[in-house]
């Protein structure tokens, strides 16, 4: 199979060695733009759309001429469908990276959370509360840090990484509530599902892990965080559109909530951008996905959909 991939060119020889693969060109070597892809390979491998934050609409990129050819998988790297134009979705079949990246990020989550209860910034010497002073004991028994044990954790969206997560609360002692699309029962012991209005209400922390869509678009909106606990802390490791910027700024600004974001709208921030250096607010440039497996497990997922394809099975990840 001659594959096509929106990697750096280095990849193509690992692409190339993979089985049942017979070429592997990378988009950057043909010498075209990003969405003009070829007609005449197999599979195309692709990743987020580099249009986003350039002024230029997914949804108008242009159709490749002949489109799509020859082509008869596209597997898409990222679980998120948001950032592709829509003619990608005629190709015979596509499947998406969903659950290659739930691992780290939920392992991301934690870290979140670990470091908002236990105010990692401000107990640290030299930058926190204390300067550089060594601090005496009673300013410490005064100062009791939080805890994550018999906490709730609250998870909007109970995909893979939605289950990934939560079954890292459970093993903190957290108590796990969530909402999901669907009427299906928890796939994750101990969690309880909610309505979203109680979800808002119960959480001490509260992460979004839902899909963007229409019905998802500006969800946390100012009725569901003034539904939110005095305190409480906002996670976003899903898509910055769910959330909606003049509420999130008015429960910031009024020190009733925290955030942490590893998702904005728009994404990138524009230089100084309000979100940016806010004292309830810690911001990371979308990288939760990122650890040393990533690729790896991308990889093999690409690897899997290609003995299926030749096999006739059934896609992982295929979009219906």
């Amino acid at each position: 199979m001659r594959i096509v991939h929106q990697f750096a060119p280095p990849m193509s020889a690992m692409i190339a060695g993979l089985p049942g693969v017979t070429e592997a060109v990378a988009m950057e070597t043909l010498g075209r733009d990003r969405w003009d892809l070829p007609s005449d390979a197999d599979v195309l491998f692709v990743l987020h759309s580099e249009e986003k934050g350039k002024g230029v609409p997914v949804a108008e990129v242009p159709r490749p001429a002949g489109w799509p050819g020859s082509v008869k998988l596209v597997q898409i790297a990222s679980a998120g469908l948001d950032d592709y134009p829509e003619w990608l979705f005629e190709a015979p079949q596509v499947a998406t990276g969903s659950g290659t990246t739930a691992i780290p990020i939920a392992e991301f989550v934690l870290g979140l959370l670990l470091a908002r209860t236990k105010t990692l910034d401000d107990v640290t010497l030299g930058r926190g509360r204390w300067g550089a002073r060594w601090p005496e004991r009673d300013e410490l028994l005064g100062a009791p840090l939080g805890t994550l044990d018999g906490r709730t954790l609250g998870l909007l969206g109970l995909g893979q990484i939605g289950q990934a997560a939560a079954r890292l609360g459970l093993a903190f002692g957290m108590k796990v509530v969530a909402t999901r699309a669907s009427d299906a029962p928890s796939p994750v012991d101990g969690v309880e599902l909610v309505p979203i209005e109680t979800l808002a209400a119960r959480a001490d922390h509260l992460v979004l892990v839902a899909p963007i869509s229409d019905a998802t678009r500006g969800i946390v909106g100012a009725d569901f965080l003034g539904r939110m606990k005095a305190g409480a802390h906002l996670v976003n490791v899903a898509r910055g559109p769910l959330v909606e910027e003049a509420a999130l700024r008015a429960a910031l600004d009024a020190g009733r909530i925290w955030a942490s974001l590893d998702v904005t709208d728009p994404e990138p921030l524009p230089e100084g951008h309000w979100l940016i250096g806010h004292p309830r607010v810690r911001i990371t440039p979308h990288i939760s996905w990122s650890s040393p497996d990533t690729t790896r497990r991308i990889i093999e997922r690409l690897v899997g959909n290609l003995a299926r394809l030749a096999a006739g099975q059934p896609l992982v990840g295929a979009v219906t």
